[in-house]
Parts: C-alpha cells; structure tokens; sequence
C-alpha cells in the first residue's frame, strides 16, 4: 500500500512538471496543484521525522521550480509555506511550552521584526538549530496535512476574501482604469455593481495579448460602464482616472510587484497625476525574494505575439522584444488589497516572516 502511495506522489510530481513546461496552468491553478502535489509527497513520506519531510519537500520544490522557470515564483512560494508549515506544526507540538527565556526573545522578534532582521535572516524558527528528532506524536505528519489543505481552502477563497472589501475603496461615480484582464480584479469590481453602486471602469486593452477585451466584455457583462483605449491612451485618459486597480504576477520582498508588460507605464503615468495605484492579489503571490532590475524574474516569449498583428508580419531583420513581465518599484503603488486585508509596501518585510522561514529561502537542506 505505501510503494502504491509512493508510486502515486511521483506520477503526480512529474504530471505537475510536465504542466509547468508546457505553461498550461493559471497562478492560482499553479499555486493549488502545487500544495496538493506537495501533501501527496508528505503522505507517502516514510516514517515520521521533520527532517525527512523537509528534506522531500526540498527535492520537489527544486524540481517544480526549475520547470517552471525563473520568471515564475509562485511555485517556489508554496513549497515555501509548506516547508513553513512543517516547521511550525514541528515547533507547536514537540516543543510547545518549553520555550527558554532566550527562545521566548525570539518569538517576540518574529512577531514584530524589524526591516534589518529580515534581510539579515535573523528570524530563524525558535529551536530550529536543534536535531531533529523522530520523538515527535503518531499525528504529526496528518496535522501538517491538514494544514496544507487549510492552504489549499484559502487559495480558493482568495477572489470573495478580496472582493469583500471592496466597497470600502470604490466609491459612487468613481473612475477606475485597469489593465488587460484578472479575474481576482473581475470579481472585486463586479462585487462593487452587484451593491448597486455605479461607477465607470476604464480597460486598457494591453497589447499584443488584448486580454483587455476579454476583461471588458465580462464587466458589460455584468452591467458595468466599460470603456476599451488603446494603451497609447493612458496617460491621456489618467487625469480623468479617480483610482487604478490592477492585478499582479508576484509581490516582491521589497513591496514591488511584477505585472503584465505594459502596466508599469500604468504606474508612472498615476504616479505623475497622483492617483491611488492599488493592487489587489492574493498571498500566496508573496515572494521573498528581492528584484534588481526590470529584467529580474522576466522571460522573453516569442515575437510572434508582435508580428502577427501585421498582415504582413515583422521582417527578420528586425529585433522583436516580446517580455513576459513588468516590474513595478514599492514607490509606484499606494496599496496591496489581499486575502489578509489591505496594506502599504513598507509592510510588506512584516507578511514574509508571518508567512515563510528565512531558512527556506533558497529551498536547501534544513
């Protein structure tokens, strides 16, 4: 029975590899097969020990995150929570209450860390530098699981955690721009008209992808006064723009985001009329890693995309630069609406020692 488990977690390993290289899954599909795939691995794991656990969660993680490439991080961020999650059910039910008065100090500090002890990696797990041990109950690796599926639950909640706090930032006879198409935005926007309360959203159509139009036809839809420009008409349109609100890829270390390419003339153009740039997303979108420029954790696609617009395509001679991805700096963006609430860039050093270890950072042994 447990070689028959073994044999299912490995097939389901290489299934979810396969759907990375291929590029077939949404982020949030991405973020729920990888937990599941994950707690398939902890449930066939032989014995008991931490330490074995990590190290599997380890092995996969790597895989996982090579197939999907560097520019994709979501994957690398729940491995992450989940080798979070062993750690922390590790400490809670081996040693709960056992705390020393040095272990009670570093429990504060995780709480409320400061910027310095972030980036430093000062925020350990309290007694993570000890053995691991298999002295740890029968139930140990059914709570993890449990744990995970928690994650799993709250990945699929996102979009109604999101769209909940919605009337409290879209106000009556409002205009809102936003760009190309995200659902989580969607469902924040049609929650606002669903209310009753009337305002007019503006949808730029993000070349050469398009997926503005998909994004317009859903919120007409939904009986919402849509206007479609082109993204040349940005910044002339953003002086009459009350809020933006846009979707992202990935939320950065240093309270940045990676955005579809386009969105960050989106941000300067805001940023020059000071209009609110608002975010909405979901945690499990919290990477804690740091960008260095806009080319950080961005991939260049094919130039097809670009030249099939032209009936007569783009000659070879010429260089087509097709990126995958913008990267929006923290000073760009007013707010991150997420799962958790609403909160400013600077927070964001705060959500990373809640949500991940600073052990796990480059997903090596333990």
């Amino acid at each position: 029975c447990f070689l028959k488990m073994a044999d299912y977690s490995k097939q389901g390993v290489q299934a979810l590899v396969m759907k990375l290289k291929r590029r077939q899954l949404s982020s949030k599909d991405m973020a729920i097969e990888t937990a599941e795939v994950l707690m398939k691995v902890i449930g066939a794991t032989k014995g008991n020990n931490p330490s074995h656990l990590l190290n599997e969660v380890q092995d996969i993680g790597r895989r996982l995150e090579e197939a999907a490439g560097s520019g994709e991080l979501i994957v690398g961020n729940i491995c992450r929570r989940v080798l979070f999650i062993i750690r922390d059910e590790y400490a809670t039910l081996v040693q709960g209450g056992k705390a020393t008065d040095s272990e009670e100090k570093i429990i504060v500090t995780s709480k409320h860390p400061s910027l310095g002890g972030v980036l430093e990696g000062d925020l350990a797990l309290p007694g993570a530098d000890r053995i691991w041990t298999d002295d740890v109950p029968q139930s140990f690796k059914s709570v993890v699981v449990e744990s995970i599926k928690e994650l799993v639950k709250e990945i699929e909640s996102i979009k109604e955690h999101v769209a909940d706090q919605a009337m409290e930032h879209v106000h009556a006879n409002e205009v809102i721009l936003t760009c190309g198409y995200s659902t989580t935005v969607l469902h924040f926007l049609m929650e606002v008209a669903r209310r009753n309360r009337k305002f007019e959203v503006v949808v730029s159509e993000m070349a050469p992808s398009l997926e503005g139009h998909a994004m317009a036809q859903a919120l007409a839809k939904s009986g919402i006064s849509t206007t479609v420009i082109t993204d040349a008409a940005i910044f002339a349109l953003m002086a009459r723009v009350n809020k933006v609100i846009v979707g992202c890829q990935a939320v950065l270390a240093n309270g940045g985001i990676t955005c579809l390419t386009g969105v960050h003339t989106v941000a300067v153009a805001a940023k020059h009329y000071n209009v609110p740039f608002v975010v909405c997303t979901g945690l499990y979108k919290l990477a804690p890693v740091f960008p260095h420029d806009q080319y950080s954790f961005n991939e260049l696609r094919s130039p097809a995309d670009i030249s099939k617009l032209h009936p007569a395509g783009i000659p070879r001679t010429v260089s087509t630069l097709n990126p995958t991805a913008d990267y929006i700096p923290p000073e760009l963006v007013a707010l991150f609406i997420t799962n958790a609430g609403g909160h400013n860039p600077s927070y964001i050093y705060r959500l990373l020692a809640e949500y991940y270890s600073t052990e796990d950072r480059l997903l090596r042994g333990p």
